[in-house]
């Protein structure tokens, strides 16, 4: 039996504790500290809203366990803020065109708050765990975000909004859960499959073209990433700048005329 490296062993250790018994705590500054140093290189690497991870619990920020573990670090969520920001164009809320930002499973809602901050625009979020999202909206509204956080299911938000333009944003960012293993992310096993989230999106929208935004692991499982965007247009894919990152975000329109 190979042993994993120290510090690997010690990652896997405290995401088994952040995902078992810590899944619904609220986390300690210390614990915070811990996470920050394991999963980010960094205490303060561990940052949500512009808030570090030592000043979190002083400043009133919460973070439940589950959400440590799934959350969008704050440099991860600039760097692909700025990128969505080539395809969906900056434009001002009230503007002839006032696209939509919409943030699915937001979780802690720290993408959707980026995106809101360098997009010049309000984000409409949903977020179905009921403490995930009280935590969210709280979060949220203690820093002032433009995010409007709703405790409902995805496709009841999306069937509400409808679709405005073609440069409208949906972050699609589900639970991995169990679709997380050794060879990497299977995005036909998240809580709901990539796949049945974008055909939504589309019903929603009546087949009109939109941007979306997801986030996976630096390795993805069969195809899975290509399979679930298939008919869509490739725009780009990056990993953040930061070494030992360990994820990569997506960037896809949906709906596009262009493609066979």
């Amino acid at each position: 039996m190979v042993q994993a490296e120290p510090e690997t062993a010690a990652c896997m250790a405290l995401r088994d504790e952040l995902l078992g018994p810590l899944r619904k705590q609220t986390l300690s500054t210390e614990k915070l500290c811990e996470v920050g140093r394991l999963f980010c290189g960094a205490p303060e690497r561990m940052s949500l809203y512009g808030v570090a991870a030592p000043h979190m619990e002083a400043g009133g920020v919460r973070v439940r366990g589950r959400t440590a573990v799934e959350c969008t670090i704050d440099e991860y969520a600039g760097e692909a803020a700025d990128a969505v920001a080539l395809y969906a164009g900056n434009l001002r809320e009230g503007s002839e065109s006032d696209p939509l930002v919409v943030d699915l499973f937001c979780g802690s809602g720290n993408l959707g708050h980026h995106l809101g901050r360098r997009l010049g625009r309000r984000v409409h979020a949903s977020e179905l765990d009921p403490q995930v999202y009280e935590t969210a909206r709280d979060n949220l509204s203690r820093v002032g975000s433009g995010v409007e956080v709703e405790h409902t299911d995805y496709r009841h938000l999306i069937a509400r909004l409808g679709a405005r333009t073609e440069n409208d944003v949906y972050v699609v960012e589900p639970p991995w859960g169990d679709a997380v293993g050794a060879v990497g992310l299977d995005l036909t096993r998240t809580t709901p499959p990539v796949a049945d989230i974008l055909a939504d999106i589309l019903r929603a929208r009546a087949g009109k073209s939109c941007v979306v935004v997801t986030k996976t692991t630096t390795e993805t499982v069969c195809d899975s990433l290509r399979n679930a965007f298939r008919g869509a247009a490739h725009l780009c894919s990056f990993a953040p700048s930061a070494p030992g990152a360990g994820v990569e975000f997506h960037i896809f329109r949906l709906g596009a005329t262009d493609q066979p």
